[in-house]
């Protein structure tokens, strides 16, 4: 470690990551001030020490107020990291000395029908270990998954992604591993007239009633790209919900049709209350994957999920 990087953790504190995170949040060095139960000018001198002991300026000072400067930006963001990060360990420290004495907690992100479907086995596993990893599972769409994981409010995510995912996350210090593929199917009430036919064009599903995933989920941004690939604009919804498992339930009630995951039709396909859509060219498939910060890749609880997955 070098004398300088040496210096600033000796000096640096997690009050100070504190101050920042919080003076961002805000807005305002008062506003700050009040919350953090401070005087505005203790506030002020306490920012000057941060950026002096980091060696640049966090915040800039302007007609608008405190606007954070591009290094700035990183520290806030590691900032705030940090300190959640204090509090999950607390999380752990305390269920450690519990009656069950856990190894780690991994809070977890999933979506709905993965939680019912290929995941209970792999938390099986983690929660049947000697010390037991507690596992905290958030369902939500993908989009606001990788907000709370970039954002140090899950650890990691099991979950399916589109290379447009990946991309959208280049440079972000995110860390993609695949498990499988997972193929997204059209699919009818049982005896619709669309599941005899053996190649239906997207065209002719456009006046069809649909069940839709709400946007930004992924289903919903696959099936309305497949309509827009073949120049046809996307249906409006007759229902929406934010699964496809239930999509697929209205779909097997007869609400209409819908875009959902195989997985998700696989037991409505089994029990014929629905029916797949053979399309003249099928929706692209999406990655069923593993992913965390690339911070984290070392950290016990990733290591103990990847040996539950098989990666490792």
């Amino acid at each position: 470690m070098r004398p300088v990087e040496s210096h600033l953790l000796a000096r640096l504190r997690f009050r100070h990551l504190q101050l920042i995170a919080e003076v961002d949040r805000t807005g305002s060095l008062s506003r700050a001030a009040e919350v953090l139960s401070v005087t505005q000018p203790a506030l002020s001198k306490a920012l000057k020490e941060i950026e002096e002991m980091l060696g640049f300026e966090v915040f800039q000072r302007g007609p608008r107020g405190l606007q954070k400067t591009p290094q700035g930006a990183v520290v806030i963001h590691g900032a705030t990291l940090l300190l959640r990060e204090m509090l999950h360990v607390h999380a752990e420290a305390e269920a450690a000395g519990s009656e069950a004495g856990v190894a780690a907690v991994l809070r977890l992100g999933t979506s709905a029908f993965l939680a019912v479907g290929p995941l209970p086995p792999v938390i099986a596993r983690l929660t049947g270990l000697a010390p037991p990893v507690a596992v905290r599972i958030v369902e939500a769409n993908v989009p606001r998954l990788f907000e709370s994981l970039l954002a140090g409010d899950l650890d990691a995510l099991v979950t399916l992604y589109s290379p447009d995912v990946m991309a959208a996350n280049i440079g972000r210090e995110v860390r993609f591993e695949r498990l499988s593929e997972e193929q997204y199917v059209v699919i009818a009430p049982h005896g619709h007239s669309l599941i005899r036919q053996r190649s239906v064009p997207w065209q002719a599903l456009v006046d069809e009633p649909w069940v839709l995933t709400r946007k930004p989920s992924l289903a919903r941004v696959l099936v309305e790209d497949s309509f827009l690939r073949h120049g046809v604009t996307p249906p409006a919804p007759l229902c929406e919900t934010d699964g496809p498992v239930t999509a697929a339930r209205l779909v097997a009630a007869g609400v209409g049709l819908s875009s959902v995951p195989e997985s998700a039709a696989r037991e409505g396909l089994r029990a014929k209350t629905i029916g797949q859509v053979k399309l003249k060219v099928p929706q692209p498939s999406a990655t069923l994957g593993l992913v965390y910060r690339t911070a984290s890749s070392e950290h016990p609880r990733i290591t103990l999920l990847r040996h539950a997955l098989g990666l490792a």
